[in-house]
């Protein structure tokens, strides 16, 4: 017992690093956006909303109505090297170090994952998709190697990057329209994270289409490259040509 009390300042320090840089990274953002709504009455801020898609759910982690648009915002929490560009469809993260031994992970294109969220939010309020930003933010310690695409921000430069659009989509009855109607749907839906979890993992197992909402079927490639591999296909082929990859 004696032994460790001189090591209790040093443990202390430990986890308040851990602790403050967990803060900066998981719920920075969310104090940013929070700042932004307390200094500016014309923005509106919505946290994890869940919302129903055809193949199941999905979870949105901030949205910010506003009458300049509404800003769909996902956000990443990396570290190391991250090389991609808009178009895309994975994007690298590389770890170097002692640690790491330049380990490279290949993950989503962060904006096209963002898109199904812009597209509930579409469905939901039924509005054109030109009033809605698709925003990724990194929170961690990443450096783009590659040139970063206009709609991919820091932590630090998110609000300015908000604050920048100043063409008006609504007027303030109509940006407060729109977020009440958020508002009444958050507070009546009977939808939480345990919801989303079990769809994430149903639609693994067995996916609805995501165009109609059939439930697919596992389809075997007979011919080209991929011969042999097995997909999931929409079952109203063909005239629902949508497939997707089995996980």
């Amino acid at each position: 017992m004696y032994e460790i009390l001189p090591l209790l300042p040093f443990i202390f320090l430990l986890f308040w690093i851990f602790f403050s840089r967990r803060l900066s990274g998981e719920r920075g953002v969310a104090r940013k956006l929070e700042f932004l709504r307390k200094k500016n009455e014309e923005y509106h801020l919505f946290n994890n909303v869940i919302l129903k898609t055809p193949d199941g759910t999905t979870e949105i982690d901030h949205i910010v109505i506003s009458p300049y648009g509404i800003f769909v915002i996902e956000t990443k929490d990396y570290k190391g090297w991250i090389f991609g560009s808009e178009d895309q469809k994975m994007w690298t993260q590389s770890l170097f170090g002692p640690n790491y031994t330049s380990t490279k992970y290949h993950f989503q294109n962060p904006i096209r994952q963002n898109y199904k969220h812009v597209k509930a939010i579409q469905d939901f309020l039924k509005i054109d998709s030109k009033f809605i930003f698709n925003v990724v933010v990194f929170s961690g310690t990443a450096e783009f190697k590659t040139d970063i695409p206009v709609n991919v921000r820091s932590m630090h430069n998110l609000i300015p990057y908000i604050k920048s659009q100043k063409e008006i989509f609504f007027n303030t009855k109509e940006a407060e329209e729109i977020s009440r109607k958020f508002r009444d749907y958050v507070e009546r839906s009977i939808l939480d994270k345990d919801d989303h979890i079990r769809n994430l993992e149903n639609n693994m197992n067995h996916p609805a289409c995501p165009k109609c909402g059939k439930s697919m079927i596992l389809r075997t490639a007979k011919k080209g490259e991929k011969a042999g591999s097995q997909f999931w296909g929409c079952p109203n082929f063909p005239s629902c040509q949508t497939i997707k990859s089995v996980v």
